[in-house]
């Protein structure tokens, strides 16, 4: 076999070899044209290497997969979570429906996670995620609902849990659409598995001032997102204590949030990062009284305590009003014995919260509701903390990690459409800890336990949304307890 014959058939072995590779990523004609200008190739030899790979690509499972010409990356990946959870909760107030004060429940749980993330020329770049259950709070499917059909081994539906794309250079990344969280925070104010829908800006601002080596970071973070559509015709108007005489029925519901990230690399293991922010809603409406949708002119409805006489078309109240939150999360990241630790700690407060405690909660002194006075507002109301650590991480087999957080949570402090629906399972006024463990079996299999106590900040709260209605805080103590098996793929 002469030299040239050689590199033919070794050129030919290497790229049939590495097909899969070749064909996904990019044509080998341009290679083989290369070799063919170097003179390496003459061009019958070229042809007949094309031919071999084509034969190659035709005979095998990646000859059978291709990509739009566009894509320069793709990465696939998903997760099954496999969780036993047991909850106990003593309510305040026994509901209608049950005269027990305390209920115990067990529940076997799946988590089924399916995401792409993709990038495109010229700097676009977008994903898609699809997951067990509906809840944007929650992936957990329970196993055999019969709430959803489900008993007797039915199936589950899957839902979009991501669909979005951006566009982005050395300092500057936009996006649109339903995307992970963008800001720096904790789940006293975000739940983790929620993905906001929307526009987001980020600006490093110090890349943009041209420093790209630096200890120092700091950036901006600015979210627009939709919460709610209503229709857009129809008005109602109510009078009341707090004269809503003319409310906007047709207006959308939008998140505003704004959040600027400052992080110090103070030595080799040792950084500091703060990220105040602020948040805020328009009165869009997302509820109605008494869960009905229109009354009569003139009639007296009552939501919770609070009383509102309808003078002209439906009558609604938004969850949404009185949310002028300041947040300030951060973390001192350094090295203990080795491992990674975490010191960190958010903070949030309303500064809307009197408004809302009487506005929207109906908590206002007027009253009683079973025989106990309707509660007031209370400055503790307005505001939620949040004190933890966490040493060690899991990315390999051996690897473990530990976490401990203490928090409270006012009233009136957060959206409890976004606060963290494991501690307390949601609900509002609580105070508690939050502990777990977690072990890399292998890369790709962690196993772990989390404990969850709680009891409520204020023991002297009744009436309104907290305790009627919607029950936001109708619970003396909540305890959950989470064991966990995760398989990453």
């Amino acid at each position: 076999m002469t030299q040239k014959n050689l590199t033919t058939w070794a050129l030919a072995c290497a790229l049939s070899i590495g097909s899969a590779a070749a064909t996904m990523a990019q044509d080998s004609s341009a290679l083989i044209d290369a070799l063919v200008k170097k003179k390496v190739l003459s061009a019958q030899e070229a042809e007949d290497v094309r031919a071999d790979l084509i034969k190659e690509n035709t005979q095998t499972n990646a000859g059978k997969i291709q990509l739009s010409n566009s894509i320069t990356s793709l990465k696939l990946y998903g997760d099954i979570r496999l969780r036993y959870q047991y909850d106990s909760t003593q309510n305040q107030i026994a509901s209608a429906s049950n005269d027990a004060h305390d209920t115990q429940q067990s529940r076997e749980r799946i988590r089924l996670r399916l995401g792409a993330d993709f990038t495109l020329a010229g700097g676009f770049f977008g994903g898609v995620g699809l997951q067990t259950a509906q809840a944007a709070d929650s992936g957990n499917q329970t196993i055999d609902d019969p709430k959803d059909n489900s008993a007797g081994f039915g199936n589950y539906n899957i839902y979009i849990s991501k669909a979005y794309f951006g566009w982005a250079n050395d300092y500057l990344t936009v996006i649109g659409g339903k995307q992970p969280n963008p800001f720096y925070t904790t789940d006293l104010v975000w739940d983790a598995d929620i993905n906001p829908v929307g526009a987001v800006e980020k600006l490093d601002i110090l890349k943009a001032l041209g420093s790209s080596d630096s200890p120092f970071g700091l950036s901006i973070v600015a979210g627009q997102f939709a919460f709610a559509d209503n229709k857009e015709a129809g008005t109602a108007a109510w009078t009341s204590k707090y004269d809503y005489s003319t409310h906007d029925a047709g207006t959308d519901s939008w998140l505003f949030a704004t959040q600027l990230i400052a992080s110090a690399k103070v030595t080799k293991n040792v950084k500091v990062t703060v990220a105040p922010g602020y948040m805020t809603y328009t009165n869009g409406n997302v509820g109605v009284l008494n869960n009905q949708t229109s009354f009569t002119t003139g009639t007296a409805v009552v939501t919770g305590t609070s009383l509102y006489t309808v003078t002209t078309g439906t009558a609604l109240f938004s969850s949404q009003r009185d949310l002028s939150i300041i947040t300030a999360p951060g973390d001192v990241s350094f090295q203990l014995l080795g491992l990674k630790t975490k010191f960190l700690w958010d903070i949030a407060y309303n500064t809307a919260g009197k408004q809302r405690t009487e506005d929207i909660y109906g908590l206002n002194g007027i009253g009683t509701y079973k025989g106990h006075p309707v509660s007031t507002h209370s400055d503790r109301d307005d505001l939620a903390w949040l004190a933890g650590i966490q040493v060690g991480e899991n990315k390999k087999a051996g690897d473990w990690s530990i976490l401990a957080n203490y928090r409270q949570t006012g009233l009136s402090s957060v959206d409890p459409n976004l606060n963290d629906s494991d501690f307390a399972l949601g609900y509002l006024n609580m105070q508690g800890v939050k502990a777990g463990i977690n072990y890399n079996l292998t890369d790709y299999c962690v196993a772990g336990v989390t404990y969850y106590d709680a009891w409520n900040l204020r023991r002297d709260l009744y009436g309104g949304q907290a305790t009627a209605g919607q029950a936001i805080a109708n619970v003396n103590s909540v305890q959950v307890v989470q064991v966990d098996l995760n398989i990453k793929f």
